[in-house]
């Protein structure tokens, strides 16, 4: 599953880094970690709670509250496992690291939010210790609440048939951060720095949109529609395809 929320600023490398923020946080963006997973899995829950993708895949609130840390802990372990998760933080002290930039140095509190891809060659054989469909079953509680798990199979299904196979891309999963950082451009320093890992590998990159604004976003990225909107059931939002080529 992949969805690219909507974020508060353009991003990507096709456009200057970042500049000041427009409020006192100063967003680091750095490598997860090994024992982050719950963490990350926390601030995409809050960055996602009120994304139409989520309101649809898990139409009972309670449910989705109580579960979507879960669903996205299995998002974070798959990724980082192979190098393919984000985190952005407040600097420590708020200190002069630059908006945008990959640091390794002190961060404050709790992340601000993160962003989840596979590297080429990842999303088609992911490999078998992931076990990502069994967990993600466990996750949402799919024995109790068989309605989330048929859309989230819905979901996966239509993506399957239309993503690039034969393409190598970087495959971009989740960008969000927590609605109380928005406009911090801690989500514009995350996909910078994901467009600058991207462009330095000479590699392309591919998302789907769950949003208007999400799209607006990664087009000012040097992304790109590609091809029609995946429909999804019942009235289900729609998922826009973008695609962005080596640079």
């Amino acid at each position: 599953m992949t969805t690219a929320t909507a974020l508060p600023a353009a991003a990507g490398t096709a456009l200057p880094p970042p500049g000041p923020a427009d409020s006192a946080v100063r967003p680091v963006v750095r490598p997860a970690r090994p024992g982050e997973e719950d963490a990350l899995a926390r601030a995409l829950a809050d960055a996602f709670a009120d994304d139409a993708l989520m309101l649809w895949a898990f139409p009972d609130p309670d449910h989705r509250a109580r579960v979507l840390p879960a669903f996205f802990r299995v998002h974070v372990e798959q990724c980082l496992a192979h190098g393919g998760a984000l985190a952005v933080h407040r600097a420590a002290g708020d200190g002069a690291a630059d908006d945008g930039a990959t640091d390794d140095g002190a961060t404050d509190g709790e992340p601000l939010g993160a962003l989840l891809f596979l590297p080429p060659g990842r999303w088609e054989a992911p490999g078998p210790r992931d076990g990502a469909a069994t967990a993600l079953d466990e996750a949402i509680d799919a024995a109790g609440h068989g309605e989330p798990a048929r859309r989230l199979a819905a979901i996966t299904r239509l993506q399957t048939l239309r993503h690039p196979r034969h393409r190598s891309h970087h495959y971009l999963a989740f960008v969000g951060v927590r609605p109380g950082a928005r406009g911090t451009r801690a989500g514009r320093a995350l996909l910078h720095a994901f467009l600058t890992e991207v462009d330095t590998a000479g590699q392309a990159a591919y998302a789907e949109t769950s949003s208007p604004s999400g799209a607006r976003l990664l087009a000012c990225g040097g992304f790109a529609r590609f091809g029609e909107a995946l429909a999804l059931p019942g009235g289900g939002p729609r998922l826009a395809p973008v695609w962005r080529g080596p640079r």
